[in-house]
């Protein structure tokens, strides 16, 4: 108990030091925009099924670093079509590369067999905005993709990302929890977890969830600063199975 409060304190004043605003950070205003796009088009002729592909994601405009950043991330993290200049452009490319890969995978089962046609009905939609942290000098931005590219369900994922606003810089767990506090902050991980499902230890959590039986506990960059505490967020796969869902597990920072 006496290493967990010790973490805690650590923590603490790891992010004191990225939440004491300079004078230039209080006085910036971000200029935010949207990217977005939507298709919805039948997966055959004259039928009321529609295949759907989805983007609104809030962009910076201007030239700072962090504007540039967070579309890199976007570009290349989100939307996964690196080699355009605006956000806008990458989604276009995306949504009409996806459009005739469906076009032609869809179009072809739908042909073999109309009578399945009820689970041809891919969409792909995702959505990105700023998100509140209770800091000055850091953007929190998540990303939410829900989708169903076939198979026996769809996929739901969110990602934070995390910049400094005056650098550009994206942060991973290590800017936040040093190295040498890793063990510590995974074993506070582990008791929390074992709290919040009431299980007495990780073999019974792993039991009563599947939380671990896919992979161990880590800090993951996929965390989201709130105000005195730190939200760590597993995707389905991450750590468990599909069943297990989205596995959140928050420790406090103060």
């Amino acid at each position: 108990m006496k290493k967990y409060f010790s973490l805690l304190s650590l923590i603490a004043l790891v992010v004191a030091c990225v939440d004491n605003p300079t004078a230039e950070d209080q006085s910036a205003e971000l200029n935010w925009g949207t990217a977005a796009l939507c298709i919805e088009n039948p997966i055959a002729p004259g039928d009321s099924l529609c295949y759907h592909i989805e983007f609104k994601l809030d962009t910076l405009a201007g030239e700072s670093e962090l504007a540039k950043r967070l579309s890199e991330v976007l570009r290349d993290s989100v939307i996964y079509t690196g080699d355009y200049s605006t956000v806008q452009q990458a989604i276009q490319a995306f949504a009409d590369s996806t459009e005739a890969e469906w076009k032609q995978e869809i179009g072809e089962r739908y042909a073999y067999n109309p009578e399945y046609k009820d689970i041809l009905q891919y969409y792909y939609t995702v959505e990105g905005y700023p998100e509140e942290n209770g800091t000055d000098s850091i953007l929190s931005y998540v990303t939410k993709t829900d989708c169903y590219l076939g198979g026996a369900h769809g996929s739901f994922v969110i990602f934070y990302y995390n910049f400094d606003k005056k650098t550009g810089k994206l942060l991973n767990i290590n800017d936040i929890i040093p190295e040498e506090a890793e063990m510590l902050a995974l074993k506070a991980m582990e008791e929390q977890l074992c709290k919040d499902w009431e299980a007495k230890d990780l073999a019974d959590l792993q039991e009563k969830t599947g939380i671990t039986l896919l992979g161990d506990l880590y800090l993951t960059n996929n965390f989201l600063i709130k105000g005195d505490s730190i939200e760590f967020l597993f995707n389905q796969y991450d750590i468990a199975p599909y069943a297990a869902g989205l596995i959140s597990v928050t420790l406090p920072r103060k």
